[in-house]
């Protein structure tokens, strides 16, 4: 079971009872049991299927000590486990979270087969409506770039600084998925000259090149920065160098 494992939408409100956070929260960092014991348990993922569940291959997680159980959703696609459906373990009630599931699953086969949508003859059950939809992939989408920001807030200050230090010797990092060079050169007089490089290594955000001059310089207005060609190395395909003009008490901290 590929880790970590993080809850459907639908299920962390309507199962667990936990509001959506921030996008600056992971899904599958949240404080709860259930959540909690998904992700400590890599050696000893789900495996047992729900065997109530027929139309889809759903597993069980059962954390020790706790009457929570849930049913977890391999996507081979993004190597990636949800948590789509959670409830309290009571065995020979009609309550029962396997139990639940089994019915709400029966009924909405049910339901489609009268409807005329029969998608799976033969099926007792029709659990796809628990799965990850476009809003999950989309908050998914949303934390890793925010994470991506994150970083990029803290590596790209950290690339001038270093440049500035070692004047004339370029420092590159990732951001983005985007190659970034920074490189200071120390002209006689009391300005400094900064040439900022940018190679798109994959795919990158629409607008990284201003994001990472922003976070470069926050001082420098977008105006400030010119594209030209690198004074200190010949560009490489797909390479946009900037420069700017920046005073020294600028560039100390």
């Amino acid at each position: 079971m590929p880790n970590p494992i993080r809850p459907t939408l639908r299920c962390l409100q309507d199962d667990l009872g936990i509001a959506v956070p921030p996008p600056g929260t992971p899904l599958d960092k949240l404080s709860h049991p259930l959540i909690e014991r998904i992700q400590r348990q890599a050696d000893d993922a789900p495996t047992e299927k729900i065997a109530s569940i027929d139309d889809t291959v759903l597993l069980k997680c059962k954390p020790g000590g706790s009457r929570w159980r849930g049913a977890v959703w391999q996507d081979q696609s993004q190597e990636l486990g949800w948590l789509v459906a959670a409830g309290m373990r009571t065995q020979g009630d009609r309550s029962d979270f396997y139990q639940k599931l089994c019915d709400d699953c029966q009924r909405k086969r049910t339901v489609l087969n009268q409807a005329g949508r029969e998608l799976a003859p033969g099926k007792r059950t029709y659990s796809k409506h628990l799965l990850p939809d476009a809003d999950d992939r989309l908050r998914l989408d949303v934390e890793q770039k925010y994470r991506l920001l994150q970083e990029a807030r803290e590596l790209v200050p950290n690339l001038v600084k270093e440049a500035r230090d070692d004047a004339g010797t370029p420092v590159r990092g990732q951001v983005f998925g985007t190659q970034v060079e920074a490189f200071v050169y120390r002209a006689v007089g009391s300005y400094d000259e900064l040439y900022l490089g940018l190679r798109v290594v994959g795919s990158a955000p629409e607008g990284v090149h201003d994001i990472v001059l922003q976070l470069a310089v926050p001082e420098a207005l977008a105006e400030d920065w010119e594209p030209i060609e690198a004074p200190h190395r010949d560009g490489e395909p797909g390479e946009i160098f900037y420069f700017t003009l920046l005073e020294v008490p600028q560039l100390r901290t």
